[in-house]
């Protein structure tokens, strides 16, 4: 720890009160410097029952009403499994998830199910893992998330690259892949 320089001389000496007050304080800055270390997780690696902005509130959820279901289910779960009533497996991506001409060959040529299987186009899973909570919204499984809510994370970050949950926060790729796998059970 490093100590600013201070003048040789104190204003006025320290009681042994003062001085074990401050040796307490000095401790304890220390300290909580270590807890904050030890207790920080990486990214957000416990399961999120909210929506996209209201995942940077830091836990804090106010419900009105029902409390939300959070039961999401992942894309290799989707994969190997039935789908809600009114679902298609053969459906085009594109049908739920609108694709611009620079995507259309790559996510537009694929179905809902294809895009379950990880492919080398889709860099972070973002597609598998928007389809995935699209079933979970489908099933009821979410509630907390609607089919609006994940076409528009998807149209912004194709047309931008990016995400913007709320004013002045830009998510990569890799954030919002994080936030989508962390909606699941």
């Amino acid at each position: 720890m490093v100590t600013p320089n201070l003048p040789d001389t104190d204003p006025a000496p320290l009681s042994p009160q003062g001085q074990s007050r401050r040796r307490f304080t000095r401790a304890g800055t220390v300290a909580s410097g270590v807890l904050l270390t030890l207790h920080g997780q990486p990214g957000m690696a416990a399961e999120v029952c909210t929506t996209a902005s209201g995942s940077l509130s830091g836990g804090l959820q106010s419900f009105r009403g029902a409390k939300p279901t959070c039961a999401g289910r992942s894309p290799g779960y989707w994969k190997n499994s039935s789908w809600p009533g009114g679902c298609d497996k053969s459906t085009p991506f594109s049908r739920v998830f609108a694709c611009d001409a620079r995507n259309f060959k790559s996510y537009g040529g694929v179905t809902l199910s294809a895009i379950l299987v990880p492919k080398s186009f889709d860099k972070f899973g973002i597609g598998r893992h928007l389809v995935a909570c699209w079933l979970n919204v489908k099933g009821g499984l979410s509630t907390f998330q609607t089919e609006r809510q994940l076409q528009a994370i998807w149209n912004e970050y194709q047309a931008s690259g990016y995400y913007t949950p709320t004013a002045g926060v830009r998510w990569d790729g890799g954030r919002i892949a994080e936030y989508l796998q962390s909606t699941f059970d």
